[in-house]
């Protein structure tokens, strides 16, 4: 009889969204450490780690010989876009404009994908199409392997159910992860708004929450100011 395996223990920074806890069990403090030490193996992929591309929405998945690949457009850059779109109004359509990232695992390939049951135990299932990256944690890494349990939500379209949630377990020898942000800001917006987009780089990169609405505006109000501040000539 094949063991039972319970997201509280494959990927605890998950559970909580499968399960009831009547307690923290996952130190996020730790996990933190965890992530800096290894910072040169996760190289790229490390400054998205722990919910910074939460909602990006999946543009694609591949999985060919020896390769996973996820593309999304990548949420905080979407938003930001979104909101400078609104606040300028400018001719763009929001609805027709993606900012791709993506993350390949290559080499000693393991890809598995599963459901959860009400009592958190993996269910494993055929490979399915996933809509929304959710969240991910890092179990394990050392220089020969690396594994991330990837938390994804599945839309139902179809049916009378909302959706559903679906974790895919991946491990392989090499992680990369290309950044397609800024080609497609420039394909968007020309060379207009360089600056200011390179201003919301450095607060994402600074780990400034900047994934919303609200913290756009106020992201590029302050820009503005800041550039009539250094612009203005002092007075004799």
């Amino acid at each position: 009889m094949t063991k039972k395996r319970n997201i509280q223990t494959i990927a605890p920074l998950l559970a909580d969204d499968f399960v009831d806890l009547d307690k923290p069990i996952f130190d996020t403090d730790t996990y933190s450490v965890f992530l800096d030490n290894n910072a040169s193996r996760l190289e790229t992929y490390k400054k998205y780690l722990i919910c910074k591309l939460h909602d990006s929405w999946v543009i694609d998945t591949k999985q060919d010989n020896d390769s996973f690949t996820i593309t999304l457009n990548d949420f905080s850059t979407y938003v930001f876009a979104d909101t400078l779109i609104e606040k300028s109004n400018l001719p763009i359509n929001s609805d027709y404009i993606s900012f791709p990232l993506t993350i390949e695992l290559a080499r000693n390939l393991k890809v598995e994908y599963n459901k959860v049951d009400d009592d958190g135990n993996l269910v494993q299932i055929d490979p399915t199409e996933l809509d929304v990256y959710l969240y991910e944690q890092v179990t394990n890494l050392d220089q020969e392997k690396i594994e991330i349990v990837f938390h994804f939500w599945k839309s139902n379209l179809k049916d009378d159910k909302p959706g559903e949630r679906i974790i895919v377990i991946v491990s392989a020898k090499y992680l990369n992860v290309t950044e397609n942000q800024d080609q497609a800001w420039r394909e968007v917006f020309g060379d207009k708004f360089n600056s200011l987009y390179e201003y919301f780089k450095e607060q994402f990169d600074s780990n400034r929450y900047v994934s919303d609405h609200n913290e756009c505006e106020k992201l590029i109000d302050e820009f503005e100011q800041s550039k009539l501040t250094n612009e203005r000539k002092p007075t004799a």
